[in-house]
């Protein structure tokens, strides 16, 4: 064939492959009606789309940021417990998980709740003398399908969106840890003492980790009663270990017996981030706290096992910025430290 009859023949072929492309290019599922923008709305507009670098998208009320701007332990009233998983190994965070619902004490989208005590795989049931999964077990048995009154760190992180079980029902907010807790029958269990690091040493590796730190960007639109967050991390994680420097000048006090401080973590030779760090009353890594504030340092660092969780007052600064635009969140993180590893009660 001589070339002119080849370019003749482009016109035809491009007509051809292009309807080919058409026919193959699957037709899009029909775009569910639009509902209200609202505390109700915002996950499951997040839910329905499969773009890969959409942020994840969660509402909470702005009365319950107010609150958890306050303390860095807070109580939830009116918990209704669905279910509970078993307890977790040591290498898969040596928790037991509780899930629940609270419609009179939180609000927010997803509206699930996940209680979470620290070291049951390793501490004995409160009460008990030694530890046994069956004792934890049979606790979460006992009140599931009860509605009980939680104190817990709100730890707000967008990890389980999506959950769907009982036990980890669709949340974006956790009392994690799980620092007491009074029963139906008016029983009280505490479980400070099982705020420690002990052996673990998290589940994200430090590469991950200081992804996180670096590129979690988080903005926030007021919406009625409700904060509406967009955060964008890459990835997500929860538990890890890593070196974070302190302003001991920083170190405050909430008035309830935990602390909060500003803190920086490197993430590479020329970069730090600053975060915001809180320990939680009952923890050895709290008591520690007055000793380190007295010192006349500018900077100190620990090398730590943390949780990773957003601000709420950050959350709520930015909201209160917001008429209807989405504000940006400086110092997002709140890195939640249970102290160094190894560190007992």
């Amino acid at each position: 064939m001589k070339p002119i009859h080849a370019l003749a023949l482009l016109p035809l072929l491009i007509g051809v492959a292009t309807q080919a492309f058409r026919q193959w290019v699957p037709v899009p599922a029909a775009t569910p009606a639009a509902r209200p923008a609202g505390a109700m709305g915002v996950a499951a507009s997040i839910r329905a789309t499969t773009k890969k670098a959409a942020p994840k998208q969660f509402s909470v009320s702005l009365s319950n940021l107010k609150a958890w701007a306050g303390a860095v332990v807070a109580k939830l009233d009116g918990v209704q417990i669905e279910g509970h998983s078993p307890v977790h190994n040591l290498d898969n965070d040596c928790e037991m998980h509780l899930g629940a619902h609270a419609p009179g004490a939180f609000a927010g989208d997803p509206d699930g709740l996940v209680l979470e005590p620290m070291n049951a795989c390793v501490q004995p049931f409160p009460g008990k003398s030694d530890q046994s999964n069956a004792d934890w077990t049979h606790f979460g048995d006992q009140i599931t399908n009860t509605t009980v009154s939680a104190m817990g760190v709100p730890r707000i992180w967008p990890e389980h969106l999506n959950g769907g079980a009982a036990s980890n029902p669709d949340h974006a907010v956790e009392l994690h840890p799980l620092t007491s807790l009074v029963t139906a029958d008016g029983k009280t269990l505490d479980f400070s003492k099982n705020i420690f690091a002990g052996e673990y040493q998290g589940g994200v590796g430090e590469t991950t980790a200081l992804a996180i730190v670096k590129n979690t960007s988080v903005s926030v639109t007021a919406n009625g009663a409700n904060a509406d967050i967009s955060f964008v991390s890459g990835t997500i994680g929860n538990f890890t270990v890593l070196e974070v420097s302190i302003d001991p000048s920083s170190i405050q006090s909430d008035g309830a017996g935990s602390y909060r401080m500003n803190g920086e973590v490197a993430v590479d030779d020329s970069t730090s981030v600053p975060v915001s760090l809180v320990t939680v009353k009952g923890s050895p890594i709290n008591d520690d706290m007055p000793g380190i504030k007295s010192k006349n340092r500018s900077t100190f660092t620990l090398e730590a096992l943390i949780l990773f969780s957003l601000d709420p007052r950050a959350l709520l600064a930015a909201a209160n910025k917001s008429s209807g635009d989405a504000v940006a969140v400086e110092r997002p993180l709140q890195l939640i430290v249970y102290g160094t590893p190894d560190t007992q009660q």
